[in-house]
Formats: structure tokens, sequence, C-alpha cells
């Protein structure tokens, strides 16, 4: 991976997208010309692709370069598409407007190196739009690099409308070289020294008091001083638990059982540099939606260097258990049919009763928590940008809020 990934910086050093080219220069000019292969790096968790795709993000000389979250980066897409056809009078609306399009010359005009981490479909707005997305980006000379633990053919594995994303995966393997690295080692797991905090731990169970003791010891402040703080962003306001300065202190009830999107984590993620949560339980299947805030949440949290503490009800290892019962399976796979008009084999095949993405995402959840354990990512500087990257990034007012449900 380091070879590769070396070799398409050198060529970067010198490359000159097609989109920064003058009229005369593209007519002159195939793709072939200047087109520079990317990379897609699929593996388990742990073994480390994170960490190598950064450190050729930082090598890359040009400031024209983002790195983020891919599930943030479409985030970012559809509050571009939003704002793009809320600017439009209802006359152009109906014509043969292409927002699509426009958000990925806007994209291509500030980038031509993107750097996912995590490149995982699972939701059904980002799939029916990622063809399109990326034809458009791609024809800008755009280069990918991009990290996940599914190999392109199993993205979006049993996904609603599945077939409508299929011929994004050609599209990817046409621009991206693939890269199995394979790995039975987690190198998170390798680091057990003691944390330098009180207690030496970043869990607990069946603590809540240790979590109030650590939330006096980051802020200097008393918990019952402590208020409560409203974000507000994209026109909303949302209240969860009392801070003080960057250190929030909240509840699982809180976090995960109540209604909160991708878009509140986000802005947590950004606000807060410690998030402590009390009474947190064991999380299955039985309550899929909240398991699956937490696994969001996660990724958000972690791809900021937010340090999340818990007490626990189980040690972190047993934090999330799959297990299905039958009872519970059947009860889903009814309300699944009558949700969606499925037949009975359509609703077996999905991922949605499966469970086969909670299966992915909890491994590299399980593998995140272990590493928030350990002193070098708390030595971490809290990143609350929401991408990391030379160009500004707009935030839209009034965007829709994405619920998980």
């Amino acid at each position: 991976m380091l070879r590769k990934l070396e070799n398409i910086r050198e060529q970067l050093d010198a490359y000159e997208p097609p989109a920064s080219k003058s009229i005369f220069a593209k007519l002159f000019s195939s793709k072939s010309d200047t087109a520079i292969n990317g990379l897609y790096v699929h593996g388990g968790v742990g073994c480390g692709k994170t960490m190598l795709m950064d450190q050729f993000y930082h090598n890359v000389h040009s400031t024209a370069k983002l790195r983020t979250h891919f599930h943030d980066f479409m985030l970012d897409v559809h509050e571009r598409i939003h704002k793009y056809k809320s600017s439009l009078p209802p006359s152009h609306l109906r014509q043969k407007s292409d927002p699509i399009r426009e958000v990925a010359l806007a994209i291509s005009a500030e980038t031509y190196l993107l750097c996912f981490d995590e490149f995982q479909v699972t939701d059904v707005a980002d799939a029916m739009i990622l063809r399109r997305l990326f034809e458009h980006l791609f024809d800008q000379g755009i280069v990918m690099i991009a990290t996940g633990n599914r190999p392109p053919d199993d993205l979006y594995k049993n996904g609603l409308q599945r077939t409508n994303f299929l011929p994004f995966i050609p599209l990817l393997k046409e621009h991206c070289e693939i890269l199995d690295m394979d790995s039975l080692i987690d190198y998170r797991f390798s680091d057990n020294k003691p944390l330098d905090l009180p207690g030496g731990e970043a869990a607990f169970l069946h603590d809540d008091e240790r979590i109030e003791e650590l939330f006096e010891h980051l802020t200097g402040v008393k918990v019952e001083d402590a208020r409560p703080h409203t974000l507000e962003f994209l026109g909303r306001e949302l209240r969860v638990g009392v801070s003080h300065g960057p250190v929030l202190m909240t509840s699982f009830r809180e976090l995960c059982k109540s209604n909160h999107g991708s878009s509140d984590f986000r802005a947590m993620a950004k606000t807060y540099s410690h998030v402590l949560v009390k009474d947190f339980p064991q999380l299955s299947m039985k309550e899929k939606t909240a398991l699956r805030r937490f696994i969001i949440m996660m990724d958000l949290f972690y791809d900021r260097s937010v340090k999340l503490v818990l007490s626990c009800h189980v040690p972190i290892s047993e934090i999330i258990d799959l297990e299905v019962t039958s009872e519970h399976a059947a009860d889903d796979l009814r309300l699944l049919m009558d949700d969606l008009k499925l037949t009975l084999e359509e609703a077996k095949a999905m991922s949605l009763f499966t469970g086969e993405d909670e299966l992915f995402s909890h491994k590299r959840a399980i593998s995140r928590l272990n590493e928030m354990q350990c002193n070098d990512y708390w030595e971490l500087p809290h990143k609350p940008a929401s991408l990391e990257s030379s160009a500004k990034t707009e935030i839209i007012d009034g965007v829709d809020q994405e619920i998980i449900k």
C-alpha cells in the first residue's frame, strides 16, 4: 500500500486536472493524457488503512485536497444539493436542471484529491446518486483514495434498489486500483497502558459517579454548577446533557434513544472534545435504531478525535450483542414486508433484516472504543472542522435534517 500511495503522490506533484485546464488545452488532450488512477483499500478493522492514508494525505504538497469521513462527505453533498435547489426559481426546477452535476463541479473547483475514510454505503439516498456524482467528479479529474471494510462488489450489499447502485461499482474499479489489505491483527488492541486519568481508564462498569468525577477533573467545575447547553445549527436547536466548555456530560438515553440524526452527531463532534456518557447498556439487534445511531456517532466522533467516556452495563468488548432471537427476527421480517411491500424472499435478503451492515460496523466500533482507552488517542488534538480541506465549506441554513429511523 505504501508503494502504491507514494507512486500516486509523485504523479500528483505534476498533475493538472482537466477542470483547471483552458478550453484550448482541453481540445488537444484526452483523459488518458492526465488521468491518475486512485486507490480503494479494503480490509479488516485496525490494520492501519486509515493511518497510511493520513500519512499520504499530509505528504501531498498541494493544498487542493480534502480528507474526510465518507459519511460526512455525503452529508455535505446532500446539503449542497439542497442549497442549489433552494436557490432556483420553481420554473428552473421543472427544466433540465442537474443539481448533482453542479455540486460535482463545485467540489472539483475546490479540490482534485479526495481521501475518504470508511467508504461504506448504507443509505438509499446516497446509493441512488453515487454513480452520477462520481461520473461527474471523475470527468473533472478528481483522484480518489478510500479505505473501507468491504470489497467493491459487496458495497451496499442487499440494499434497497441496489440495481440502481450497481453501475457505480465498475465506475469505481475503472478509476481506482483495488487493494485487499488482508490482516488478522487489530493493532488498536496492542496498547494496554493505563490512561493518564483518574482511575486510568475511560470506560467504567456501573459507575456513573466516576463520570461525574471525571467531568469535574476535566472542567474544574462542580456538576451541580454545569448548565444545559443548546447547540444551534442548520436552523435547528439541539439540547443534550450539561456541559462546560468543550466537555459534555450526558446519558445513553439522551444520545441514542432520542430522535437524533447524523447532522446532530456531527454538530456534537464539532463542538465537544470530550463526551462523557452515563448508563450505557449493552446494545443489541432488539433496538437496531439505537445501535445504528451509536455506530454513526462513533464514526463521527472518532474522525474528529473526540474523547468518549462510558459508564457501561458490560465491558466494552461486550457492548454490542448481534445475536438475533427467532421471535424478534420474525417480528422484524413482518414489519419490513408490510412497510416496504416486499415479498418474503426479498425481505429475507435485505441487509436491514440480516444485520450484515451492523456486523461490519460492530467490529469497527469495538476496535475504536478500545483505541479510545489509549494515551496516544487522548493526546490527539480535537478536530472540530467537519471537512479537512483548504477550501471553505459552506453551512446551509434550513437544510432538511436527516433522521435515522
